[in-house]
């Protein structure tokens, strides 16, 4: 087993690779998880039944009542398995799916276990929906399935173990770990195992692997959009569910705020994923966001201007599909700059690169450079002369009629009286921006037919 893969969804407690469980702070007890012989296994807790797809009625605690969730329908009796995203599916931990004879699920608190399950499956689905319709991806997996999650832990805990889901209780025992971004981080967990490749379990892989869960679930919310009486979209997690009694576990805007890193070059262990939450907050949001927290930088520009979640959210998906072995801060850095020149172009790429020096990563060797294009001349044409001076009209010839002047441009207008003609003549410019001005100068008469003033607008 990967050690990473089971890490709490807040780090609170760690399952180690034989199974067995080390308490850390705030855990209430030790329990033994047992990873399933493969990721797809069938068994009570992802087995699916073959009745009819149905969508059901749930009471939800993190959610608004009532929500809609997929169910299925077998016989006489309704299931929490959802055949479209099949392998999904709810149940007490160790125990069956739950089922009973109505579609209508869960009683709203915070203590009942069938409405936990109520919750998951409502950010799961959602979650997978968040995957096909803002990444493009086919389910958690990649290839078109989902993971079972079980409820009822009797910790202060939520984890991946690499075949299911697993969520607990808070330390007041008030509410389960399943609110949106929660549930999101446990499937975002999977998605990251399962996007490139084995990224080895060092220091930088486990914060990025750790930081990682925390974008999917902020995703998740914010695919969601809940209201703000509910879990709304924000960039804190574990705020709903209050999970020590502190409020959040993290502020992604500024992970100092609950003692992580928020540069890189300072990773605090057990792994925190400040750094890389600090640079997808930057990247969506920039330093100062209308209605938003400001979020600091550690390096270089004070001042950035966020691309949008979604653009950031693609930018980071695709750079996820190159982890490989070794995974580090300095790869993530090359990889999601090059994700961005080839998603978007130029400006998404530079803010890719500026976040990133913003969170103290240092520029790479053979990292992707952009120039930018060269800004498009104006429209505006020159100034030119219409062919030939204007008909004499008693005795004035204006020669050009009228003129265009590009900013910052000037041009010449010629007055010319017939011999022996004394008249006043008034000049004006027309169509004139604001702040353009119009002079005119006296040149010393040459002739009897000599120019006797000109004017420039500038």
């Amino acid at each position: 087993m990967n050690p990473k893969t089971t890490l709490g969804a807040f780090a609170l407690m760690m399952v180690v690779a034989m199974g067995a469980t080390a308490p850390a702070s705030g855990a209430e007890t030790t329990s033994t998880v047992s990873r399933l012989a493969t990721a797809h296994s069938a068994g009570t807790d992802g087995s699916l039944s073959s009745g009819q797809a149905l969508l059901g009625s749930g009471n939800s605690h993190f959610n608004g009542n009532p929500v809609t969730i997929q169910t299925t329908n077998s016989g006489s009796l309704y299931s929490l398995n959802d055949p479209t995203r099949p392998a999904l599916s709810c149940g007490r931990l160790n125990g069956p799916v739950f089922t009973k004879t109505s579609d209508t699920w869960g009683d709203g608190t915070g203590t009942s276990l069938e409405t936990a399950c109520v919750d998951v499956m409502f950010a799961a689905q959602k979650h997978w929906d968040m995957l096909r319709n803002w990444l493009g991806r086919n389910g958690v997996d990649g290839a078109g399935r989902s993971y079972p999650a079980s409820v009822g832990l009797n910790n202060v805990n939520a984890y991946w173990d690499g075949t299911r889901t697993v969520f607990g209780h808070n330390s007041a025992h008030t509410k389960q770990l399943t609110s949106l971004d929660v549930v999101g981080y446990q499937y975002g967990l999977a998605v990251y195992e399962m996007s490139g490749s084995d990224d080895g379990n060092g220091a930088e892989a486990l914060d990025l692997n750790r930081s990682a869960a925390d974008i999917f679930g902020t995703l998740t919310e914010h695919y969601v959009n809940h209201p703000l009486a509910l879990d709304e979209p924000d960039y804190l997690i574990g705020e709903e569910v209050n999970t020590v009694g502190t409020g959040p576990l993290i502020h992604m805007y500024n992970p100092s705020l609950t003692g992580q890193s928020n540069c890189y070059g300072s990773l605090l262990p057990p792994p925190g994923g400040g750094p890389q939450d600090h640079w997808f907050y930057l990247l969506a949001e920039g330093t100062n966001p209308p209605g938003k927290p400001a979020s600091p930088v550690c390096a270089g520009p004070s001042t950035l201007v966020g691309i949008g979640i979604q653009k950031a959210a693609r930018i980071f998906y695709l750079g996820i599909q190159r982890k490989s072995l070794g995974w580090s801060y300095a790869r993530a850095r090359v990889a999601t700059m090059q994700a961005a020149k080839n998603l978007y172009g130029c400006p998404e790429m530079n803010a890719t690169r500026a976040a990133w020096t913003a969170i103290r990563v240092p520029v790479q060797a053979g990292e992707p450079t952009c120039s930018m294009p060269a800004p498009t001349p104006s429209a505006t044409p020159s100034p030119t002369s219409p062919s030939g001076p204007s008909p004499s009209l008693s005795g004035i010839t204006v020669d050009p009629p009228s003129a265009r002047v590009s900013p910052g441009g000037s041009t010449t207008v010629q007055i010319k009286l017939s011999p022996g003609t004394a008249q006043q003549v008034t000049l004006s410019a027309s169509g004139s921006p604001a702040g353009t001005t119009g002079r005119h100068r006296r040149i010393p008469r040459a002739g009897p037919a000599a120019p006797r003033q000109a004017w420039f607008c500038r």
